[in-house]
């Protein structure tokens, strides 16, 4: 829109501008035609009169801007200088009525003798020349010239300024019409990724962006359905398998052999973990979770509590305190699988938090071998793994990271991995302590309370 306005005022100005000098251009020629025609005819009219009328009849054809004269020697002597103006107005004589003959016509500036200063040419208005017979006597006059227009009329600028106001009006609103709709895609397209229900968008606006916001729409719906029916298949076939699981660790018990049982209650519990990471990384794009008001350090403190209880090295630093909207139970299980993994990688786990006004920063450091840096991003992904075995001596499902990167993600926050220059790896998450717009879900109450 500024860049629409900046053009309107600098068209206005500009058509301003150019009216000015064509109406100047145009009156100017006018009057130097007419001058030239009335020259002609003046000289038509004496010729035809004997010597003894010739000036009586001059002063007859005189008019308030055209002062004629008959004299036998010319009272026009040609200019000292150059003048540009003149040659100028000569030319245009000369084109008009060639029948002047340019050694017949002598023209300069009344105050001749005034010069200019610092070789400008002194703002003249009155033009003093002679036409010279055939009988060799010559018509002197002297004739004002067309004086550009000083101020401009204003009934011009206020037209034009009140046409150039009617279409400023217009274009805003015009801009308006096509920016709502466009923004609602924009944001739309945002939250696709984000937001587990999709928002469809409103089909309004010129039809271009009617077309436009059809063909998302319906882009949308098939993206649903496509990770609607992914989901659902694999959240069927994760679930189904508990039972082969439950009947296998049953027939396990009946096994004499207790060195065998053990194994393949090791291998069933491994089988059982990597369901539920599966489970709960789907949840993870299923589940709408509420975004409430919540202390994230009371979150962190009761994770490293709980690591601490069971044996693990786990230290808190941080405040006290630190108040955020997000989603509680995702948000504690993307940080407990932070925190896992540093306790089961990395030997031991020191947890800081860092607020300010717009964010907070959870570190956790840890004291293993790290991750090469060709593999941090790789490690992001679905089922990923640096160990290839899945032995639970090595490794989980590789969804933990996962997880956290999708939580993360759907909080407007991001996640960050780097090796300290000590050892270990660090891992850096930033949420924002207000809740993004990507969290906006289609409840009016959460809406509003999101605006807030």
């Amino acid at each position: 829109f500024d860049v629409l306005l900046a053009g309107l005022i600098g068209f206005h100005v500009f058509s301003i501008w150019i009216y000015q000098i064509g109406a100047e251009s145009l009156v100017g020629a006018a009057h130097e035609r007419n001058l030239a025609e009335r020259l002609v005819s003046v000289k038509r009219e004496i010729t035809q009169l004997p010597a003894a009328e010739r000036d009586r009849a001059a002063h007859a054809l005189s008019s308030a801007s055209l002062d004629v004269h008959w004299t036998t020697v010319t009272t026009t002597n040609p200019p000292a200088g150059e003048s540009a103006r003149i040659d100028e107005i000569r030319r245009r004589l000369l084109d008009l009525v060639p029948e002047l003959g340019r050694d017949q016509l002598r023209l300069g500036y009344a105050d001749a003798s005034m010069g200019g200063t610092d070789g400008v040419e002194p703002d003249r208005h009155t033009i003093v020349g002679a036409l010279q017979l055939a009988d060799q006597s010559w018509i002197s006059f002297s004739a004002a010239l067309f004086r550009p227009i000083e101020h401009p009329d204003l009934t011009i600028l206020l037209s034009t300024t009140a046409m150039a106001l009617g279409i400023v009006l217009v274009s805003i609103l015009i801009v308006r019409s096509i920016n709502r709709p466009l923004r609602e895609l924009a944001g739309a397209a945002d939250r696709i990724g984000r937001d587990h229900a999709p928002t469809p968008v409103g089909e309004t606006g010129p039809r271009e962006v009617r077309h436009a916001a059809r063909a998302f729409n319906e882009m949308q719906a098939r993206i649903s359905r496509l990770i609607a029916d992914r989901t659902q298949a694999l959240a069927a076939v994760s679930h189904d398998l508990r039972t082969p699981i439950t009947r296998l660790r049953l027939r396990a018990g009946l096994i004499d052999d207790a060195e065998t049982q053990a194994k393949i209650d090791a291998d069933l519990d491994e089988m059982e973990a990597m369901i539920e990471s599966t489970l709960a990384y789907l949840r993870g794009e299923t589940e709408a979770e509420a975004t409430r008001p919540m202390d994230l350090v009371s979150t962190l403190t009761t994770l490293c509590n709980a690591a601490a209880d069971a044996g693990a090295d786990v230290r808190y630093e941080g405040p006290a305190q630190a108040r955020i909207v997000a989603r509680p139970l995702a948000l504690k299980r993307a940080l407990s699988n932070v925190i896992d993994n540093a306790v089961e990688y990395g030997g031991r786990a020191r947890v800081a938090l860092h607020a300010d006004v717009a964010a907070c920063e959870i570190v956790v450091d840890d004291d293993g071998s790290g991750i090469p840096d060709a593999e941090q991003a790789r490690v992001l992904e679905p089922f990923h793994r640096l160990e290839g075995s899945r032995s639970r001596k090595t490794g989980g499902s590789g969804l933990g990271l996962t997880i956290v990167k999708q939580v993360v993600d759907a909080h407007g926050g991001t996640l960050a991995l780097t090796n300290r220059p000590e050892g270990g790896l660090r891992v850096t998450i930033r949420v924002p302590r207000e809740r993004p717009p990507a969290l906006v879900t289609g409840d009016p109450k959460e809406a509003r309370h999101a605006e807030a």
